[in-house]
Parts: structure tokens; sequence; C-alpha cells
């Protein structure tokens, strides 16, 4: 487990513009221009005649008080702020800690990259962190790249810099609607494709994947993590009959969508393990799912599906990144992945003894986000049901599902211009509408019938 995680301390805040133009590189090493992609140091000073584009363009723009890039052709309904980086840094913190490494590939734990291309990196905390867990294994020369249509650092007073002192790391601000992108065939041997699903049209799908392809030497790595956007419900599990063993999923380094049966069993047995010990579940065939039952949410993820209809973009890009992975099968094989569901609560059938996840610790826990005093109580006792005991989530546990559910509001909360579009609400509406959802959830538990997030991640290998 990775314990750089006062790292989102470091992210470099938002707020000075930059000129926007086909692909600008920023390197820690060089300052030489380069064709049409214009080449900084991490430390140098922008040209004049940058800095009078900048003043003459307007690259962004403000809607609800939120940063947003300046472009009406772009699906991407997502702000640019330093509010949304952090949402989307501490995702990233709670994805690595659920998956325990920031690769989940379990050939790179072994057989370090050594040049990494991240897509619509943002702030490139991603790629630090990645950084951070080679680096403390003794792998120092990992080079990084990160690729994205908005500055890496849009108010550093220094100028663009790495996202960690000490890595190797160069910025390419680039349009990844436009391709190629501006590297030569098989120039890295990992890609990584992290929550860029809002950022990517259906139709722009399989070109990108072309250029993946592409990019990644031979026996390089393409792994893919994503999160749903709308809101499902888990159901209790299937009963397992007396010594029998649950049925194998997809775990981090041990599940398969392709058939591999390199790793055993008990390794699945033991990535099951770690996700309850965490407070997720391990998804398999036989997980049960619904629509969501609170009503903000099931309002919230009809507004999404409207919204994103118009942006021809998908709202559950989970259900389409293996198959999109399976099909490239002349190019890339043993591909796998890794799905977890994270409740963002304590469920109603968790506590009568059904669900799997339990306090670890066997200690009782009371929770100060209850919505009464009563209920901390209930929640605090032990629950006996077919033999089993529930004390009650451990603080980490809540910790995780808290942090699920707070990404989730937030990532709401950013998209307001979008809904607001396909709801007709005015803002005082929307105001009143935010304000009874989060206290229904915060304060009354609204997600206590299993409303959860679903994530994943996916890796295959070229040929």
């Amino acid at each position: 487990m990775l314990t750089d995680f006062d790292a989102a301390s470091k992210l470099p805040k938002l707020g000075a513009t930059f000129t926007r133009a086909n692909s600008v590189s920023v390197s820690a090493s060089s300052s030489s221009l380069v064709s049409k992609t214009r080449t900084m140091s991490s430390s140098g000073q922008h040209s004049a005649s940058a800095s009078s584009e900048a003043l003459l363009s307007k690259p962004f723009v403000l809607k609800n008080s939120r940063t947003y890039i300046n472009d009406v052709t772009l699906p991407y309904p997502l702000p640019v702020d330093l509010t949304e980086l952090h949402r989307q840094s501490l995702r990233t913190l709670m994805l690595i800690q659920l998956f325990r490494v920031p690769v989940c590939c379990p050939n790179l734990t072994t057989k370090p990259p050594t040049r990494v291309l991240e897509v619509g990196c943002g702030s490139g905390f991603w790629s630090m962190m990645c950084h951070r867990y080679f680096r403390n294994r003794g792998h120092n020369s990992v080079s990084f790249t990160g690729i994205d249509i908005s500055p890496l650092s849009l108010s550093s007073t220094s100028g663009l810099r790495r996202p960690d002192q000490d890595m190797k790391w160069r910025f390419i601000q680039h349009d990844i609607r436009i391709t190629p992108f501006p590297f030569p065939n098989e120039e890295f041997d990992l890609i990584m494709v992290k929550d860029l699903s809002l950022a990517i049209t259906n139709d722009m799908q399989q070109k990108l994947m072309d250029e993946y392809i592409r990019l990644l030497s031979p026996g390089g790595i393409l792994e893919v993590w994503e999160s749903d956007h709308t809101i499902r419900m888990l159901r209790p599990p299937p009963p397992i009959a007396s010594g029998s063993s649950p049925p194998a999923t997809a775990a981090p380094g041990a599940g398969s969508i392709s058939g591999s049966t390199a790793t055993t069993l008990a390794e699945e047995e033991a990535d099951r393990a770690s996700a309850i010990t965490m407070g997720a579940y391990v998804m398999s065939p036989n997980t049960a799912l619904s629509a969501a039952l609170n009503k903000f949410l099931a309002e919230y993820n009809t507004w999404l599906t409207r919204a994103l209809e118009l942006r021809d973009i998908c709202p559950v890009p989970c259900t389409l990144v293996g198959p999109m992975l399976l099909q490239e099968s002349d190019s890339l094989t043993d591909v796998r992945s890794c799905r977890l569901v994270v409740p963002f609560s304590d469920v109603r059938w968790e506590k009568e003894g059904i669900g799997g996840v339990q306090n670890c610790g066997g200690a009782n826990n009371s929770h100060s986000h209850s919505h009464s005093h009563s209920s901390s109580k209930h929640r605090s006792k032990s629950r006996h049901h077919s033999g089993k005991t529930f004390s009650g989530l451990s603080p980490g546990q809540m910790a995780l599902r808290r942090t699920a559910l707070m990404t989730v509001i937030q990532e709401i909360q950013a998209l307001e211009s979008v809904l607001r579009e396909v709801n007709g609400k005015s803002q005082d509406e929307w105001d009143t509408w935010m304000g009874k959802m989060m206290h229904d959830l915060l304060q009354e538990n609204g997600t206590s019938w299993g409303e959860c997030l679903e994530i994943g991640a996916w890796w295959a290998r070229k040929r």
C-alpha cells in the first residue's frame, strides 16, 4: 500500500492562462522549439509572443463560479479549476488504495516500464504517485509524459513544473480529439487512460484505441481505469452453500476477462478478502445491482443520462472498456480486469449479517454522521444472522465509503451547468435541490439501501 497520500497538498493551483496551440510540450530538461510544438523548461519564462497571445485569447470561461475550457465544441462537461482537480486527485487516491497499487497489471511490478504516457493527465497526480511507487522500489529511470488539452499548472508562479521535483517528466498540451498524437510509433511501454470517459464521445472510442495501439511498443501495457457516472444500488450477495467456495472473480492482479488462468484461486480469494477488509465488494457475474432507490440520486441519474446523450457520451463507461479491449485481439492479448463496488455507507442488509464486509477489528463502532442518536446506537450493536456477526463498519471502512460518496457529490456539483440545461431549474431551485440532497446523503444516511460507486481497471498487452 502506498504511503504518500499527503501528496494532494502538492497539487498545482489554477488561475493563469496559457496559449492553446496544436500541441505544447513542457519538459524538465529542454527549452528548444520543435516544429509546431513549443517546448519550455519547467523553470523558464514564457516568450513575449506567447504572453501577448495569451492576453488576446480567452482559453477559459466562468460559469456558475466555476472555470471551464472556453471551447463550445468540447464534449467535456466538467470544470478545470482547483476544486475539480482536488476531487479527481481524491478519487485517484481512493482507487490506488482499493487496488493497492497505482498500476494493476502484475507484470509491471516485476518489469517496470521505462516510458509512460498518461492520457488526460490533468494535474499529473497519477504520474506522481506512480513515480513514487517505482522510486520506492529502486526504479529511478522511469520517464513520464502527460497529455491534456488544459495546461498542467495554470497559476504556478514559477511556470509549468513537474508534479514531483525528482521525476523525469514532460507535459504535452494537445487536444486528444486530434490524431495522431505528437509522438512517433511505439514510443511508450505503458499507456494509462484514467477517468477519461467524459472527454470521449462514442464515435471517438475506436480512433483513440487505434492511437493507443500505435503508440505502444511490442509487449507494452495499456491500462484503463474508469468509474460509472450514474449510480446503482448493490443488492445482497447470493448465499453460498456451506463448504463451497465463492465463485472466482476479477480482482487486482488476478481476474481475467479473456480466459487467462495465470493466478490461483487462493490469490483471487486473498484479493477478495482485501477488498472486503477495506469495505468494498469485488464485482462478479453473480453481483446483483439495480436502480438506485434514493430519490435524489434517481433524479440525478435521469438528468445526467439525458445530458450525456446530447453530447454522445456514455454514462456507464465500465460496460464498454472490456469489450473494446477484447475486440482488438489482433493487436492486444492477456486482457484482464478488476471491478469493484463501493457502497456509500453502511447498508441495511449488511447489518442483518448478509454481506461479506465485517469490522476486522471486531470492535463496535458508532459514526459521527449518523442521522439520529438512536440509529447510531442501533448500528453500534452487534447483529447476528445465520451465524454471522456484524459489529459495524470500522473507521477505515467508513472513511473509504465516505470518500466515495464525497467524490460523487462533488461530481454532481461540478456537473451543475449541464444538469441544469436538461432539468430547467433556476439557480435558486438548483441550490435548494442540492441542499436537500446533501442533507439526505450526508445526514440522513440516504444511501442505506446500497447505493454505490462502480469502478474498474482493465489492462492488456500489445502483441
